[in-house]
């Protein structure tokens, strides 16, 4: 994966600085601090329509297992024979859910039905009773949720078999309808894909927010850490003035970059992997990121928007050929925001860190605004509002 520290290094940061000083603030200890003055203006395209509160449909391999009749009861089902753990807990609201079941009743009578579906060893059982109209069908819709367990288990993708049965109540006693096992694959809980069929680019760029984590534990911590390094000794959240114009914001930014460049020792690693179509890319979370150290782009870039998060601010991913960054909105209303280039973390300061994203920000802004498929700007509170909720598990 590129980086701006692959393109210009520790002595081009420094250079950079003295060409480029609009924007730039200082992170020194005076009170109020000096921060740039309302940040940079963002210039987003349209949308050409609102997000659908539906489930996107994947569009990904599906299969269909063998029906089964039983007292004129016949059912089947479909389901989705690759289970991607980073966001397998969207599926059923952001995307389709897991498994369908089809019941049909050729009775004259209702029938009361049980219908359950997991991934032994990996999931919690779904379940779910309906009636069926006689001469009527039922559809169920199932989404079996990773255990903590199950998704801690998962460091590489694993065949697994889904599970599924219907039955009925006989004079008080259940009888089977269907009792299937069907051959599934669970994925890495670090492999996140670029690309899913079904899904628009800015739709599937949407789903890399659910790695964004401002409730883990870790994230808590990183913030504790970065109050240490503000002049009043305390963390604010949310915002207070307009454009910022107190520095409360770019402070708090600053204490972050300062807590993680002192107190955990991130560096920058690179990874081979680009955000190429088709793709998958190893990415960890936050709270992985801050016990190893290290992160690549992707990684330094989820964290920092998990910490913004945490403290009530919005946050943006900018996302460029083989590389992301994040943005962050000065007050939460207008459309300026400051933008950090998190691969310099442990080589450069915060203001630096501050410059050199703003320039490539100045670079990326007209194909981001020309909806330039290749670049792409994802709003974390849009994303969460669409259903891209957090990964539970850590």
């Amino acid at each position: 994966m590129g980086s701006w520290r692959n393109a210009y290094g520790r002595l081009g940061a420094l250079a950079l600085i003295l060409v480029i000083s609009a924007g730039c603030g200082s992170a020194s200890a005076t009170w109020p601090p000096v921060a740039p003055s309302g940040g940079a203006r963002v210039d987003l395209p349209v949308p050409s329509a609102a997000q659908s509160s539906h489930a996107v449909a994947s569009e990904g391999p599906r299969a269909t297992a063998a029906s089964a009749t039983v007292d004129q009861i016949t059912a089947d089902y479909v389901y989705t024979s690759e289970l991607i753990t980073p966001i397998a807990h969207l599926y059923g609201t952001f995307i389709d859910d897991f498994v369908i079941v089809t019941v049909e009743n050729a009775n004259t009578s209702p029938v009361k039905l049980t219908v359950q579906s997991d991934i032994p060893g990996y999931t919690d059982k779904a379940i779910d009773t309906v009636t069926v109209a006689g001469n009527g069908s039922e559809e169920i819709r199932q989404n079996p949720r990773l255990t903590q367990a199950g998704y801690e288990s998962l460091n590489s993708q694993h065949p697994a078999d889904l599970h599924v049965v219907v039955s009925y109540l006989e004079s008080g006693q259940p009888r089977t309808v269907l009792d299937q096992t069907s051959q599934t694959l669970i994925t890495s809980r670090d492999d996140f894909p670029w690309s899913i069929k079904g899904f628009t680019q800015q739709e599937n760029y949407e789903l890399v927010v659910a790695m964004i984590t401002p409730t883990d534990p870790s994230v808590n911590a990183l913030i504790r850490t970065a109050a240490n390094y503000d002049p009043r000794k305390i963390m604010t959240s949310g915002y207070d003035s307009e454009q910022d114009s107190d520095g409360t914001v770019w402070q708090r930014l600053s204490d972050i970059w300062q807590a993680e460049t002192n107190d955990y020792n991130l560096t920058y690693i690179s990874t081979p992997i680009t955000f190429a179509s088709g793709q998958s890319q190893r990415i960890r979370l936050p709270g992985e990121v801050l016990d190893q150290s290290s992160g690549n782009c992707i990684e330094l870039t989820l964290l920092y928007a998990a910490a913004v998060e945490y403290l009530g601010m919005q946050a943006a991913l900018v996302i460029v050929p083989g590389h992301a960054y994040v943005a962050v909105s000065v007050d939460g209303t207008s459309d300026s925001y400051y933008f950090i280039e998190t691969t310099m973390i442990g080589a450069a300061t915060f203001d630096q860190a501050s410059s050199a994203a703003l320039t490539e920000w100045e670079k990326a802004q007209p194909h981001v605004a020309a909806a330039d498929p290749d670049y792409a700007w994802v709003d974390v509170p849009s994303a969460r509002k669409n259903g891209v909720v957090p990964i539970p598990w850590r």
